[in-house]
């Protein structure tokens, strides 16, 4: 009987690993550092105020992440990498935040559209100026895909060695297919008296779909938690290159 538990266990372990295999070539992408990566988050964070009615877009005076904070709006992103050199932007509704990360330096600025024509401010309009890269902030942080769910999410899938501190450690736990015909991997997370789940979706192989659920017990005994669900647009192997540089319309004004 025990050899037969044994047994049992490893064929399930086996039969794990394998039903997990469809995220494993996501993973390698990420670590290839060659990838291009749109997305759209449909459930940012919940609303805190009814300040919804009025147009921010960023121009308010308060930080952007703010303002999508307040106007619970979906957020999209793009993230493109080419070895060393990386270009994310994240935002919405002709407002977005960037970031050109080449040659060990940061350049941060903002795009929005005016009168159908996109506008473009760093330090100031139509200037930039570049900033050491933060090594210390990605070892401690996690490397940022945007915006806060989808670097939770991307992190989770990759290896313990890369994870932030704060990071959990996900395990797979089960794997299937829905009544439309999608495949899913099912992970799991528990720390500090939080647990996580997180599915991936796969359309015949191609990751469309990142759901999570977190939940947790308060002091009072209730369960709360939030859901979060990003769609994926385009997830490929091939950085868009056109976007590893400054916009022509910014001028760097670095005194280096």
């Amino acid at each position: 009987m025990k050899k037969f538990l044994i047994a049992s266990a490893l064929i399930f372990f086996i039969f794990a690993e394998a039903e997990a295999a469809q995220i494993d070539a996501y993973r390698e992408i990420l670590l290839s550092n060659s990838y291009t990566i749109r997305y759209e988050n449909i459930t940012p964070a919940p609303r805190v105020t009814n300040k919804d009615r009025v147009e921010l877009y960023g121009k308010s005076g308060l930080a952007v992440e703010e303002n999508d904070y307040l106007l619970n709006r979906p957020k999209t992103g793009v993230i493109t990498a080419d070895g060393g050199d990386r270009y994310e932007e994240v935002g919405g509704e002709d407002f977005y935040m960037c970031r050109l990360s080449k040659g060990g330096e940061d350049f941060f600025f903002t795009k929005y559209k005016k009168r159908g024509k996109w506008e473009y401010v760093g330090e100031s309009k139509n200037r930039v100026v570049a900033n050491d890269k933060n090594y210390l902030a990605e070892i401690l942080e996690g490397k940022s895909f945007g915006d806060a769910d989808m670097t939770h999410l991307l992190n989770a899938i990759l290896p313990n060695e890369m994870k932030s501190a704060a990071q959990s450690s996900y395990r797979f736990i089960a794997a299937g297919k829905i009544a439309s015909g999608l495949d899913y991997e099912d992970f799991r997370a528990d720390s500090g008296g939080v647990t996580e789940v997180v599915r991936y979706y796969f359309d015949a192989g191609k990751l469309v779909k990142i759901a999570a659920a977190s939940y947790y017990r308060k002091a009072d005994g209730k369960i709360d938690g939030r859901r979060c669900i990003i769609k994926i647009s385009e997830f490929s192997a091939t950085p868009e290159k056109s976007l590893l540089k400054l916009p022509a319309e910014l001028k760097d004004v670095t005194k280096r």
